[in-house]
């Protein structure tokens, strides 16, 4: 059962070179703008209890179709059909009076999300308990600051127990704990099969969240799917954008670009699965563009499948220098010589950098060498710790401490 559906979605503005031309529009009737289509062609779906991301840069109409979607824009063009009551948080403070306290303004907004009064009224503690104000809910709002902000307009969207809820970027805001609790809410919501749209320049954020999402860019729908997928090519563009602006080649190629990622075992044969415990090297090689001076250096990051940064190396921090294979070629090799993480799966991100402006990444590679650690021991958690279990400083053995039922 759909949730959203959007045919040929379009929404134009008019720009006027002068704010009186608008005025003389009306009067002479010749027309003295131009229209500025902030999103054309829009196509798409949201089956009901789905979760859309949307993803792209500032200005290239994310914030203008969860408008049209939260009914606060209309289209000018094409079909937008969304079933149920809609709940949003489109810009923080949207809809509060400032000079009535936090209390009032749940009424206030509650009402607008959809709300009868009697369901408002027999919500209020639920919102206050949630929003963590205490005292300051009887303030008025013009008091609060922006995480406040947050916390009131989150909690009152989702106390509307929308059908759909639409969020743009509220998530960005407040501290780390409010907004882990704001996004076990929102999962939540959608296992309850809610529909939910959300919009964040947190791309973790949109994949741990979101099944399917959007690329929006200049307006249009640059690219639609798994969350995971459009995430990284949105995310590939951008570094692209970025590194061309810091690399300065003289043939059009990166400075120092990776040109081979290889895992090998403990016997230097390629690898895709290991046991905790085990061996294990990554090898990168790297290439130099003709005539630049950079000083080759290389950045490791080994990541989790859940986007967890387990760890970082970097040859410029540990003062390591490149093996040069010639003229402008150069190998190096992060060896573990006890691999102690446990079961899942992982992968590398490799950047190149300049060890004399190591800040600058000239290239970067993501989702390199993807691999599964397997754990054969019953011990569970993150990683193998060295340990040993003592009795007054004698260490005890194994045997002994299990027989013994003490430690």
């Amino acid at each position: 059962m759909r949730s959203v559906t959007a045919v040929g979605l379009g929404k134009a503005y008019r720009r006027y070179d002068r704010p009186f031309d608008r005025a003389r529009e009306w009067i002479d009737g010749r027309v003295r703008h131009e229209l500025f289509w902030a999103i054309q062609d829009a196509s798409f779906e949201v089956e009901k209890g789905g979760a859309l991301g949307l993803v792209g840069d500032n200005g290239a109409g994310k914030t203008t179709l969860l408008a049209l979607l939260a009914g606060a824009a209309t289209p000018t063009t094409g079909e937008l059909v969304v079933f149920g009551r809609r709940s949003a948080i489109l810009e923080l403070g949207a809809g509060f009076h400032p000079e009535f306290t936090g209390r009032e303004n749940i009424h206030l907004v509650g009402v607008a999300q959809g709300m009868s009064r009697a369901e408002v009224a027999g919500r209020v503690d639920e919102i206050v308990d949630f929003s963590e104000l205490g005292t300051f809910i009887d303030q008025p709002v013009r008091t609060y600051s922006s995480g406040m902000f947050l916390r009131l307009a989150f909690s009152i969207a989702t106390a509307a127990e929308p059908d759909v809820l639409i969020v743009d970027e509220a998530l960005a805001v407040g501290d780390q704990r409010f907004q882990l609790k704001c996004t076990d809410r929102i999962a939540r919501f959608v296992q309850r099969g809610g529909t939910l749209i959300f919009c964040s320049h947190n791309l973790y954020q949109v994949k741990k969240l979101c099944r399917q999402a959007l690329w929006i860019d200049h307006g249009r729908i640059a690219a639609a799917g798994r969350a995971a997928e459009v995430c990284d090519l949105y995310a590939d563009r951008a570094r692209a954008r970025l590194l061309s602006g810091h690399t300065g080649t003289t043939d059009g190629s990166t400075e120092l670009a990776v040109i081979g990622v290889e895992l090998v075992d403990a016997a230097g044969l390629p690898v895709s699965q290991i046991e905790t415990g085990d061996a294990l090297t990554i090898r990168v090689r790297l290439r130099r563009a003709p005539a630049s001076d950079v000083q080759p250096g290389c950045a490791v990051g080994l990541v989790r499948s859940d986007g967890v940064v387990c760890y970082v190396a970097s040859t410029e921090l540990d003062d390591v220098r490149l093996q040069a294979v010639g003229p402008d070629e150069f190998h190096i090799a992060l060896h573990f010589p006890e691999f102690s993480l446990f079961g899942g799966s992982y992968h590398f991100n490799v950047a190149t950098i300049d060890s004399r402006r190591p800040l600058i990444m000239l290239d970067v590679r993501e989702g390199e060498a993807p691999f599964s650690v397997v754990n054969p021991k019953t011990d569970w958690g993150v990683c193998r710790l060295p340990h040993e279990w003592r009795h007054d400083g004698t260490q005890v053995s194994d045997r002994e401490a299990v027989g013994d039922g003490r430690a």
